[in-house]
């Protein structure tokens, strides 16, 4: 490989501790805008690369990690499993799904009012917990005479305890322990290797920048975007595996991905053929029942991304929509950019961006993987971190989470590593064979909050 132009070149001494330098550097490092024309950037971690703006990123020495995430505080919302009429007043048992901490703990307590689905009000007198998982509460009309109470407590309906009533010189309520639960996950070891003979290894270019020598070895670039892809899809899809064992029986840890934390624990919402604004419709049904943040940004694969587009077609083509084009070039001559970015319906704006790795056909755009047709709507903004101290109670939906990879200052790029081995190793022979063989490796996860506030659309089967 040529020398890059413009890049002053330094004589390789083995006593020097050269940083090597790949196109995955370039992204975040303080010599991007001086080097970034001359040394390729990795075309790979897109749909991170994303989000980097809306990203927190955070340390932990365990490779089991927790962190504690703050429950529905809300709830106010129940179902009627059934109903017993006490003449002025009904005995309400609430489903087992409104109950938690093993069925002990629901959210109404005396005092509150409650109103059904026909607006018809009443007033929590009692709450009975004896039986777990099947709590009562016993509701009396607000009104008798216009308000018929067991006409309205129907079983299988909701009802809503939306506010309280208390008397002239009140005493305290029941009080209620905030809800918070622990989230477990695992930190994935990345690794990956590339390796130049003694015939090979000249491909190389190398420089100096403030103070520090850099190597830019031919085939790093492609050794590093293989590395930043399969952190890139492992952080992605992944399952979590605490269980997994090689052939040698140690334990493999997989940390659980963006798209199964989302799946499991968050909304899920199919659509037909091609996405179209019943999609969106439906999204924001489903995300403002959970309290949604109003701006989101929206990754999906290029098939979605090509069915927005002809949804947008046939949506202009039609003959009682008044749309027009302007000209780009300021003339007669007219274009029409379907570059489909935002959409934005009050107060909900939405935010697209095509996630590449979705598409790729050797990748997960290969055969019939589902990922080309899938959509993800991430929550823009901040939220309460449980944990945090004094000015840090605030941070980020996602967080990268990661241990650091050791090794000497000039291996460690902070959340990964690279270091090389062999006779020709810049830093100085590791062994007798002629060779120089580099290697990557990172400990990483994905730490996600409020999941209740995430989307995952699949097109149906």
């Amino acid at each position: 490989m040529s020398a890059v132009p413009n890049i002053p070149s330094t004589g390789v001494q083995t006593n020097e501790n050269y940083a090597l330098i790949s196109g995955y550097d370039i992204y975040d490092r303080a010599f991007r805008k001086k080097l970034g024309a001359k040394v390729p950037r990795a075309q790979a971690l897109s749909w991170m690369r994303y989000v980097k703006g809306y990203m927190s990123k955070r340390t932990t020495p365990r490779h089991q990690y927790y962190y504690y995430e703050e429950g529905q505080w809300m709830s106010a919302s129940a179902t009627i499993q059934s109903v017993v009429d006490g003449t002025t007043y009904v005995d309400i048992t609430l489903s087992a799904a409104d109950h938690t901490d093993t069925g002990t703990s629901s959210f109404p307590v005396v005092g509150q009012t409650v109103v059904f689905e026909n607006e018809v009000t009443g007033y929590v007198y009692s709450v009975n917990r004896t039986v777990a998982s099947a709590h009562s509460v016993r509701v009396y009309p607000v009104d008798p005479t216009i308000n018929n109470i067991l006409a309205s407590a129907v079983p299988g309906q909701a009802m809503v305890f939306y506010s309280n009533g208390q008397q002239e010189r009140s005493t305290g309520t029941e009080t209620r322990v905030p809800k918070v639960t622990k989230v477990t996950n695992y930190i994935q070891t990345f690794r990956e290797a590339y390796e130049v003979t003694d015939h090979a290894k000249q491909n190389q270019v190398e420089f100096s920048y403030n103070g520090q020598q850099y190597l830019y070895p031919k085939g790093i670039d492609e050794m590093m975007d293989r590395f930043a892809t399969q952190e890139e899809l492992g952080l992605l899809i992944n399952y979590a595996s605490g269980a997994l064992l090689n052939a040698n029986g140690k334990a493999i840890r997989l940390a659980k991905g963006f798209i199964p934390q989302i799946t499991d624990s968050g909304n899920t919402l199919e659509y037909f053929g091609t996405p179209d604004m019943t999609t969106i419709d439906d999204a924001i049904l489903i995300l403002n029942r959970n309290y949604a943040e109003h701006e989101y940004a929206v990754g999906q694969g290029l098939d979605a991304n090509l069915g927005w587009k002809n949804w947008l077609i046939e949506f202009a083509s039609a003959g009682d929509n008044n749309i027009s084009f302007n000209a780009f070039d300021g003339g007669k001559e007219q274009a029409l950019n379907f570059n489909f970015k935002s959409i934005s319906i009050e107060p909900y704006s939405f935010h697209f961006n095509t996630w590449d790795v979705f598409s790729h056909s050797d990748t997960l755009g290969a055969g019939g993987m589902p990922y080309r047709n899938m959509i993800g709507f991430i929550p823009l903004g901040k939220t309460k971190n449980p944990e945090g101290g004094q000015g840090n109670d605030m941070e980020p939906y996602i967080s990268l989470v990661y241990s650091d990879p050791g090794g000497a200052p000039h291996q460690n790029k902070g959340d990964y590593c690279v270091f090389s081995e062999g006779a020709l190793s810049p830093g100085g022979a590791t062994n007798d064979t002629m060779y120089w063989k580099i290697h990557a490796v990172s400990y990483k996860s994905l730490e996600m909050r409020c999941l209740n506030k995430f989307l995952i659309v699949r097109r149906a089967a």
